[in-house]
């Protein structure tokens, strides 16, 4: 149980790092069409080499970890430190970062590539090309606070499942959290709530919720100011 919790919690961490990431444009002067388009095409192209090329991907990898321990090799010889015990030290952080990748995948990312990041980039671009930047706040909050916090909150507490997916608990939980943070972030509280029933909506009657979270969460952003 311990393990499993560990594993999710780590996996949610990168989930909202990455969903963090699609929030640059609102603080800087990058076109958020093309910066969503990039991620969308980056995510694209990384998950067409695990389908289409696993052992190019494995490749990827070795070298990933190769480059970043021919680094440290070279910092060795630069900084006036024991080498033993400096070798020792980055050994370690590569063994823990290895470690951490592989409590992060999932068996089917293992296996089939990272489906989950791929549709949660094209599920922010179609609610940009349909609702607009105005409207991706909704889906940037529901994505990184609904998702991570009904995910573990279920996953802790457990209890009954709705449709025999998302749990009863976790849901509750992500709701309430949800719908706090966006009247923070300037929704009111009657908006919050109608985004909120949106993304539950989404979350507990289609099988890939991070495809349909973020159009789903600025469909309920539009309909809000509609009303």
């Amino acid at each position: 149980m311990f393990t499993t919790l560990r594993s999710l919690i780590a996996r949610k961490i990168f989930h909202i790092a990455f969903v963090l990431l699609l929030a640059v444009p609102f603080f800087t002067n990058i076109s958020i069409y093309i910066y969503i388009a990039i991620l969308t095409f980056f995510s694209g192209f990384i998950y067409s080499i695990q389908v289409r090329n696993p052992s190019m991907w494995k490749e990827i990898r070795q070298n990933f970890f190769k480059t970043i321990e021919d680094v440290f090799t070279r910092l060795e010889a630069l900084l006036p430190v024991e080498r033993l015990e400096l070798r020792a030290q980055y050994q370690k952080v590569l063994k823990q970062l290895e470690e951490l990748i592989d409590t992060v995948e999932r068996d089917y990312e293992r296996r089939h590539g990272y489906l989950g990041v791929l549709m949660g980039a094209v599920g922010f671009t179609v609610a940009l090309i349909i609702f607009g930047p105005a409207h991706l706040p909704a889906s940037i909050v529901s994505m990184a606070v609904y998702d991570a916090v009904s995910a573990i909150a279920g996953a802790t507490i457990g209890g009954r499942k709705i449709l025999g997916k998302a749990t009863v608990s976790g849901t509750a939980a992500g709701s309430v959290l949800n719908i706090a943070t966006l009247t923070l972030v300037g929704y009111t509280i009657e908006g919050a709530i109608l985004i909120t029933l949106f993304v539950v909506i989404a979350d507990v009657l289609t099988p890939e919720d991070n495809l349909t979270i973020p159009p789903a969460a600025a469909a309920g952003s539009y309909l809000s100011l509609l009303l």
